[in-house]
């Protein structure tokens, strides 16, 4: 197909990009991930901020990929505009690049609370049922990286728990001490030793803490810091990622950190944002694609009145007056505070406790497990308050292992006797109050002592259920007598039904249009495969109704859908309830985009490339007078278009957009230089 483009109209011309594009002539990293790109066309003018100065540096981040498929993040400084311009032209031209764009500010999404700095009751492990999960899982096996402040090894409460790990700040091994308290108080909440009779309890007690730096004494720091940390994490053994902090600005360098960490198959948790009453601005790295975003709530299961809202928040957990570790050099060993800072450490956790009972967990199941077992709050259903809901450890486990055939026979030494006497309040303050001016040197007085009252004992029930009669013969007769005292026959006993569990992989994912999108549904029942049973698979394209087929189960439980991505579609495994099983349906959920590719192959010509639907209004533009316009329209063919465009005018800049519609997300080329 070969197109003629005739000059519509002239002007100045400046250069622009779009970010995303031109990934087919880049490294493409490893198996399991992508790289995104961006900025790799943008003049300096366009990436930099209208002021560089020596009090305002401008920090150019270049991230390229090394031969092992790894992203590289590399930061340079400089402090005259002149001087950043020559970085990012660097940046631009170095091999292998896939990004380039200027450092966004960080900070911890924290609020430090008052209140009892000892409270002997922590109503945050009660509420999401971790003490009640800690005789199936305590996360044993399990590194967790907290991306923060660091973490103080020193605190009596995370003895022999914290890991050697690194301080990207400083570009160096350490991570191991925190002169903000931030990071420390996080990762107690996470591992803290439980069952020493001092300080607090954890989420998963048996977990190990790998501490990597990124923000500073102030508890900001820049999202390339961050980057590196996860890149480094990925790389040196941690299954799950906290990051409690976030940013208004959305950084390539982390989102593609985020995928290489994914296909590395650690799970990512971050905060949702604790701006609330400034309209809930969308936070990343909370809102990347891949991230587990958690809003925090309260005592009451509300929604606490700085957690962000958003289409991002994909869970809720306890958050508001929250009471773990923190560093002893700041003048106590334990503080209160509240922030989504608090709730995402709970969440990981969790994932920590149902990785630890099955280590082949991918991220996207153990993200649904979380999702599908949550408590619903707030509107029924999925909301932006709390997403999918406030998290129960209890439930989660059921999901993804089969149910305890008995009870434990003893409880955490450190499990809480009852809940708090109050709530805590809601409403982050500046400062923490009423701490001690030094490090306790013992355990609180009202910590318990005990296991407590209501933990399972290992007693058999005083007496047998009398589901037989007694031999005693009944007192009076009935007007018809029975043909014998007793029964024929003792009652049979109820068998309970199978809880069959659906986990789809992927679970939610965006597509090339014409690509075969495969999928995997794994069910099982009790922790074992559901093998060779009957089931409906269905589908539904956007804005259409559920078709459905009858499959069965594999051996090995699983069912495998395959489908050409033309449309954004939904499938579903669905299971019908009969008198040996219970009903259960799993969910998966894809978006399909379309594809343009445009490269300069002449003196004035261009050749595109495009997989689209038929019949979409494609445009060709041009840059002029700093706004993109159409000099050239033409129709795409069905799945794959290729067009050759003459007529540029030499210099000019040019760009292929494909539309949206209703099922099909649009694209738009890189840019040609004619």
């Amino acid at each position: 197909m070969k197109v003629v483009l005739r000059r519509y109209a002239v002007g100045a011309v400046a250069a622009a990009a779009v970010a995303g594009v031109a990934a087919f002539a880049l490294p493409t990293g490893t198996v399991g991930w992508t790289p995104v790109t961006y900025g790799l066309h943008q003049t300096a003018d366009q990436l930099l901020p209208a002021t560089v100065t020596a009090e305002q540096p401008a920090r150019v981040v270049g991230t390229t990929i090394d031969r092992n498929g790894k992203p590289v993040v590399t930061v340079r400084e400089a402090t005259t505009r002149d001087g950043a311009a020559k970085l990012v032209e660097q940046a631009q031209k170095a091999e292998n690049a896939v990004g380039v764009e200027i450092d966004a500010k960080a900070v911890a999404l924290d609020a430090v609370t008052g209140g009892d700095l000892y409270r002997p009751q922590q109503w945050d492990l009660a509420r999401m049922r971790a003490t009640d999960a800690w005789p199936t899982s305590t996360g044993a096996g399990v590194t967790v990286a907290v991306i923060d402040t660091g973490v103080d090894a020193s605190n009596v409460d995370l003895t022999g728990k914290v890991l050697t790990g690194w301080d990207a700040v400083a570009d160096k091994p350490g991570g191991n001490t925190d002169q903000n308290g931030h990071g420390t108080h996080v990762a107690g909440t996470i591992g803290a030793v439980t069952g020493n009779t001092v300080g607090v309890s954890s989420v998963a007690p048996d977990t190990r803490i790998l501490p990597v730096k990124v923000l500073g004494a102030d508890g900001s720091g820049y999202m390339s810091d961050t980057a590196e940390g996860i890149i480094w994490a990925a790389d040196n053994g941690a299954q799950v990622i906290n990051m409690s902090l976030g940013s208004t600005s959305q950084v390539g360098a982390v989102s593609n950190a985020i995928a290489y960490a994914r296909s590395k198959g650690v799970t990512v948790v971050a905060a949702a944002g604790n701006e609330r009453a400034n309209g809930s601005p969308v936070s990343y790295p909370g809102a990347d694609a891949g991230v587990i975003a958690v809003a925090a709530t309260d005592s009451a299961d509300n929604v606490a009145s700085y957690s962000n809202a958003g289409g991002y928040v994909d869970v809720a957990a306890p958050g508001s007056a929250i009471l773990s570790t923190y560093p002893s050099a700041l003048g106590r060993s334990y503080a209160t505070m509240s922030g989504t800072s608090m709730a995402s450490p709970h969440v990981a956790g969790l994932v920590a406790l149902l990785k630890s009972v099955n280590g082949g967990l991918t991220p996207d199941q153990l993200e649904q497990a979380l999702e599908t077992s949550a408590v619903d709050l707030g509107t029924p259903g999925r909301d932006d308050d709390y997403g999918y809901g406030r998290v129960d450890a209890v439930a989660a486990l059921a999901a993804v292992t089969a149910a305890p055939s008995s009870a434990p026979t003893s409880a955490p030494t450190s499990a809480p006797t009852s809940a708090p006497t109050s709530a805590p309040t809601s409403a982050p303050t500046s400062a923490p109050t009423s701490a001690p001016t030094s490090a306790p040197t013992s355990a609180p007085t009202s910590a318990p002592t005990s296991v407590p009252t209501s933990a399972p004992v290992s007693k058999a029930p005083t007496a047998a259920p009398t589901t037989a009669p007694t031999s005693k013969a009944p007192t009076a007769s009935p007007t018809t007598a029975p043909t014998s005292k007793a029964p024929t026959a003792a009652p049979s006993p109820t068998v309970a039904k199978a809880k069959p569990v659906i986990v789809a992989n992927p679970a939610r994912a965006d597509v090339n249009y014409g690509t075969t999108n495969v999928t995997t549904f794994t069910v099982t029942a009790a922790g074992q495969p559901w093998v060779k049973k009957n089931a409906q698979l269905c589908v539904a394209e956007s804005g259409k109704a559920f078709q459905c087929v009858d499959v069965v189960t594999s051996a090995t439980g699983t069912v495998t859908a395959n489908r050409v991505a033309t449309a954004g579609y939904q499938l579903e495994l669905r299971i019908a309830a009969t008198t040996a099983n219970e009903a259960a349906t799993g969910a998966a959920a894809y978006t399909v985009h379309s594809s343009a590719y445009a490269v300069r192959t002449g003196t004035r010509t261009m050749s595109v490339s495009l997989a689209s639907p038929a019949g979409l209004n494609v445009e060709v533009q041009q840059l002029i007078g700093g706004s993109w316009k159409k000099v050239l329209q033409f129709a795409s063919n069905a799945t794959t278009t290729k067009a050759t465009v003459s007529g540029l005018t030499t210099g000019q800049q040019y760009r292929v957009v494909v539309p949206t519609t209703g099922s099909i997300t649009g694209s738009t080329s890189s840019i040609v230089v004619a």
